[in-house]
């Protein structure tokens, strides 16, 4: 059954109520992350320990608590482009999806919240002339702190989508503690959301990076390669084994580079380089629909838009700042 939370208040109903026992939020200070890729870097206390249905119901009432608008992933944008964020209130009486009020955390001592409306016209109609854009359509002009808050709201509310049913007894499980837990009803075990670890690896030898375009993807659209880390490997072994699946080239010395939450749905994208031992390529056609080597001065003329042939990976991915970061060295 794929339930909906039929009015706002009621998803603070279904969790207990307890008393205020840890510091309020409005006495801590947050530390700001360093600089970070996209999609990460959100400046948030995640408030882990304030999430009774009181508590959360005192930071939707809060008046400088904003709720960003969401319909199927897509977020809610006015005619300028820019996020709508409007006070969680306003939204009472509103039909959510399962979970509910998302509670994001603290920016500061403003409480964020992401809301899922089971229309596109409910979604619309909050604002005049507003419209819902996909997260992929704003990941290259806002903000980088307005990126994360809402990609942590896409990752959340994808994991709720897919994690519906207890995976002990098959019960469907309710969502809790402003949408960072599931329990289920029936057994009472917990479920907490998780993310899928990926490497995607720069492969280098000499001045050349080698560089696949999947079978989906269009013409001269080249990326580095990428694979989920299987159970019982280490990094370094999912990157040596990714390259030799896909393109059949042995490689050594595989070394980290820095990270990336991707919301689509719910990967962690963690950069590498290894260096190859050949530069033979023996494409896995299930996989990979081209391979190529490709030199320093090729990539500087992709990045530089002056290929007509190759297309640069988009900005807002982690492929792009690896071969930004290859670039900028000798």
């Amino acid at each position: 059954m794929n339930r909906k939370y039929n009015k706002f208040k009621t998803k603070f109903d279904l969790e207990m109520t307890t008393e205020l026992l840890y510091k309020p939020f409005n006495q801590r200070k947050m530390i700001m992350p360093i600089k970070t890729l996209p999609f990460a870097g959100a400046p948030l206390d995640l408030a882990e320990t304030e999430r009774s249905a009181q508590q959360l119901m005192a930071f939707s009432k809060q008046k400088n608590a904003r709720a960003y608008i969401m319909h199927h992933g897509d977020f809610l944008v006015d005619q300028s482009g820019a996020l709508i964020a409007l006070a969680p209130m306003k939204l009472v009486g509103q039909n959510l999806y399962d979970p509910g009020p998302l509670f994001l955390g603290l920016d500061g001592e403003r409480p964020i919240f992401a809301f899922s409306l089971d229309t596109a016209k409910a979604a619309t109609a909050l604002v005049k002339g507003s419209q819902l854009v996909a997260i992929r359509g704003l990941a290259s002009r806002l903000p980088a702190k307005e990126l994360a808050l809402i990609g942590r709201a896409k990752s959340l509310f994808d994991w709720h989508r897919f994690h519906k049913f207890c995976s002990t007894c098959g019960k469907e499980s309710r969502s809790m503690n402003g949408g960072i837990t599931r329990k289920c009803p029936s057994c009472s075990t917990d479920h907490f959301p998780r993310v899928n670890p990926v490497v995607i690896m720069l492969v280098l030898k000499d001045d050349m990076c080698l560089l696949g375009r999947g079978p989906a993807w269009p013409e001269g659209a080249f990326s580095a390669l990428a694979g989920f880390v299987s159970p019982g490997e280490s990094l370094e072994e999912a990157c040596i084994r990714e390259v030799k699946e896909e393109v059949g080239v042995d490689v050594v010395d595989p070394v980290y580079k820095f990270s990336q939450p991707w919301p689509f749905p719910g990967q962690l994208m963690i950069g590498m380089e290894c260096r190859a031992l050949s530069e033979t390529i023996t494409r896995n056609p299930a996989e990979i629909a081209e391979a190529r080597w490709f030199r320093k001065a090729d990539v500087r003329q992709i990045f530089a838009g002056e290929s007509e042939k190759y297309l640069c990976p988009p900005d807002f991915t982690i492929a792009h700042h690896l071969l930004k970061n290859w670039l900028s060295h000798p």
